[in-house]
């Protein structure tokens, strides 16, 4: 039993199909790129943004070095 398709999952199969209709060029391209793109997006846009999300936090974070209240010379 086939899942029913996303709406976003639709778009990119009919992206991809008007894009096999046209001739080999950088218009077919960068039609195909944009239909793969928006399907990388699709299933991994919300995990990678919360990914980077919690890279950029832990690297703000000072270490326990950089906390100390240590005279400076």
């Amino acid at each position: 039993m086939e899942r029913q398709r996303s709406h976003i999952e639709q778009q990119v199969a009919d992206a991809l199909r008007r894009a096999r209709r046209l001739p080999i060029g950088a218009g077919r391209n960068d039609l195909r790129q944009l239909a793969m793109g928006l399907l990388w997006l699709h299933r991994n846009g919300m995990d990678a943004l919360v990914r980077d999300r919690m890279l950029t936090t832990q690297s703000r974070r000072p270490s326990n070095a950089d906390t100390s209240l240590q005279p400076v010379d």
